[in-house]
């Protein structure tokens, strides 16, 4: 069986982390393990896993006419980014945002030890302080996996719909029946994915297994759940395509060969594979050594499908 398989697998990488492991295919779940005391019921941290849903929520937003389009200007909606700190700020759009490539200078330190982000927790606000980092590349021409354009996402998102977390609660989460304690939200009213560095923070942002394997119906079928269109299909198909400034990156969407990913800091993952209508699910604790146990993944892809 598929479940003895993977938890066989597991054992042989003396992988202790792994909370859960769900296979889903075609509408029938092939496997669903449980390890470290974990169950259906129990929900683990998501970590950048929340960017994925960002981007869905900029989806909805722009369905709703919310938002004009993809290429807007960041700066009319954050003020910050008005005052001329930076003669490249007015080129900054939402979709530089959504593919990391805004071209404000960023360093990300080793796994979560990042002297910017620390930089930034202490400061009073957060928006300010990102308009004073140097815009080190031209918008649009390099990708650089960074936090900052999240954050600047998240307050555009919040200009425009209202309480961010509310407005992903009432058009996402809702009507795929996913229950969330409320996101971290930093002193300076900005939401952020992993919460202030405390664990009792990162705790709200968290989803069980079958929770996160909705999302990945969602995106599996181009937007709808049971029927009802949620995000549309066009913007979908957007975000799963590959940014020009890097081939393996959409809208806050991993991409490969046959695949798309939200992938979340210690091994949180969802995985597509549209053409075999898979659908996998790993939650894990995070360690210092931000393993990622992807390769639980593809044994079990190849156990599955053979290839």
């Amino acid at each position: 069986m598929l479940s003895e398989e993977i938890s066989g697998f597991i054992h042989q990488k003396h992988y202790r982390k792994i909370n859960s492991v769900l296979f889903w295919q075609d509408g029938e779940i092939l496997a669903e393990n449980y390890y470290n005391g974990f169950t259906a019921q129990r929900r683990n941290v998501l970590n950048s896993v929340v960017k994925s849903i960002l981007s869905l929520a900029a989806g909805v937003a722009l369905d709703r006419g919310l938002l004009p389009g993809l290429d807007v200007a960041v700066a009319d909606y954050i003020p910050a980014l008005q005052e001329g700190r930076d003669p490249l700020h007015p080129l900054i759009t939402l979709r530089h945002l959504l593919t990391m490539t805004s071209g404000i200078y960023w360093n990300g330190g080793i796994h979560y030890h990042c002297p910017m982000m620390e930089q930034l927790r202490r400061s009073g606000d957060w928006l300010s302080h990102i308009a004073d980092c140097a815009v080190a590349d031209l918008p649009g021409m390099r990708h650089n996996y960074k936090e900052f354009d999240v954050i600047l996402l998240t307050a555009v998102l919040e200009t425009v719909c209202g309480d961010l977390y509310d407005f992903i609660d009432r058009e996402i989460y809702a009507p795929l029946g996913i229950c969330s304690g409320r996101w971290y939200k930093s002193p300076c009213g900005i939401y952020y994915s992993v919460g202030g560095g405390r664990e009792e923070d990162q705790l709200p942002a968290a989803l069980t297994a079958k929770e996160m394997l909705q999302l990945g119906r969602l995106c599996l079928e181009a937007g709808r759940y049971e029927g009802q269109r949620i995000v549309s299909e066009s913007y979908l198909r957007e975000a799963l395509t590959p940014s020009a400034a890097d081939p393996g990156y959409g809208f806050l969407f991993w991409l490969g060969e046959g695949w798309y990913a939200c992938r979340g800091y210690g091994g949180q993952r969802i995985h597509v594979f549209p053409e075999k209508r898979l659908i996998t699910v790993m939650q894990a604790t995070p360690s210092s050594r931000g393993m990622a146990y992807d390769d639980v993944i593809w044994h079990g892809v190849k156990v599955l499908c053979g290839s």
